[in-house]
């Protein structure tokens, strides 16, 4: 299929329509693609427009080089005319009808091939605008979706770090209560065993008074005590 028979598609194909078929995910791959189809396009174009300028301009020259000859035969006509020979006028006038229709046909291939040029500077021009346009805006897709998932990757990496500090602070708190909890008890302990053996020293200290009393009466005393005690 040539270029000519894809103008009209080409000249509907739009970068606003790409983008509202795109999903963020795919909008520089459609992008791309829509690039790279313009470029393939314009390479086209340029190829057949040199064809077409070429025909152009050749037709051209012969409807010229035919006009200059239909009036040359009719010049030669009025001449025959004039000198009372209508034979050779007819010949002429004859010749000259064959020249009139091969440049109504040269007119008619012009008309067509300055059309098909017309054509190919439209779409010179809205390919190279499709292209300029298409790149500009696959550059700031690209930079957008770079952005978003660099975005993605601080959010993960934050998401990560944010359990593991949770965890490791919850670690952290139940080693530090786990150490409290071991100094109170020890605290504990210590009180109570202070406390048993001050009580066992005052105790102690209570019979140490007692012994010492015996020791300090005399033999007489501790006697006549002892047979009270047994009833003597």
């Amino acid at each position: 299929m040539g270029i000519l028979s894809r103008f009209a598609t080409i000249m509907s194909a739009n970068i606003n329509s790409v983008l509202t078929k795109a999903e963020e995910k795919n909008a520089d791959k459609l992008l791309e693609k829509y690039l790279q189809d313009a470029k393939e396009d314009l390479g086209q174009v340029k190829a057949e427009t040199a064809a077409v300028i070429a025909e152009e301009m050749g037709l051209a020259r012969k409807l010229t080089e035919n006009e200059a000859a239909r009036n040359k035969q009719e010049e030669y006509a009025i001449a025959a005319v004039k000198s009372g020979n209508d034979a050779d006028a007819r010949k002429f006038l004859t010749y000259k009808a064959r020249l009139d229709q091969e440049g109504a046909d040269l007119t008619a291939r012009y008309t067509q091939a300055k059309e098909n040029s017309e054509k190919m500077r439209q779409l010179t021009t809205k390919l190279m605008n499709d292209i300029q346009a298409a790149g500009s805006k696959l550059d700031e897709v690209k930079r957008k979706l770079a952005v978003a998932k660099t975005q993605e990757k601080i959010n993960k990496i934050e998401e990560q770090v944010g359990q593991s500090a949770m965890g490791n602070f919850d670690n952290l708190f139940d080693t530090v209560q786990k150490r409290v909890d071991a100094a109170e008890a020890a605290s504990n302990m210590n009180k109570e065993f202070t406390k048993e053996a001050n009580e066992m020293e005052e105790l102690a200290k209570k019979y140490d008074a007692g012994a010492q009393q015996t020791r300090n009466e005399s033999v007489e005393e501790q006697l006549a005590r002892l047979k009270a005690g047994i009833g003597q």
